[in-house]
């Protein structure tokens, strides 16, 4: 008897926390948390066009975690409120270097596809010679545990991916001379 209870007992207290957990959570899971962005040099123009794919879910729930007043919508159409919003979490989360000189991001927009959420922004570089890269990207990682962060590089010929977790938020890369 005493054990059907306790056992009963365990079963609601299971019961109750998985959905307080879901509650507190308030997002939907998927089996995949990953975003990707992409690097691309466009030596004619001395620019670095940047884009990075995320599921448009995960970032509303983000900033709905970090400002639980928001009424966040995004719409196909952007507004400045959202643009707003998305160039802060651009810029607190990518960091660019090159030849060890830090690049100012510039964030250009945003459009959605189905869902996703596709941020467009970029940087000038203004060395001739370009032999280091350092990214740094940390979207989603300190709110999604399993989060993982896919780059692209495309620098000439060279094609490269990394993969970023949030044990390794950062990847380097040496161009020849």
């Amino acid at each position: 008897m005493l054990t059907s209870k306790f056992i009963i007992m365990s079963l609601t207290n299971f019961i109750f926390l998985f959905i307080v957990q879901l509650g507190i959570h308030g997002y939907e899971n998927h089996e995949f948390y990953v975003s990707t962005t992409s690097v691309d040099f466009v030596l004619d123009k001395n620019e670095i066009q940047i884009t990075s794919q995320f599921f448009l879910d995960d970032v509303e729930n983000l900033i709905k975690f970090q400002n639980p007043n928001t009424t966040l919508i995004f719409e196909k159409t952007s507004n400045e409120d959202n643009n707003l919003i998305v160039r802060d979490f651009i810029q607190k989360n990518f960091k660019i270097s090159i030849n060890r000189k830090i690049q100012e991001v510039k964030y250009l927009g945003y459009e959605l596809k189905d869902d996703l959420l596709v941020v467009f922004y970029e940087t000038k570089f203004y060395d001739s010679q370009i032999f280091n890269i350092e990214v740094f990207n940390s979207f989603l990682i300190n709110f999604i545990e399993s989060q993982k962060n896919i780059v692209h590089l495309n620098f000439k010929n060279v094609k490269k991916s990394f993969l970023l977790t949030s044990l390794n938020k950062t990847f380097q890369y040496s161009f020849d001379k």
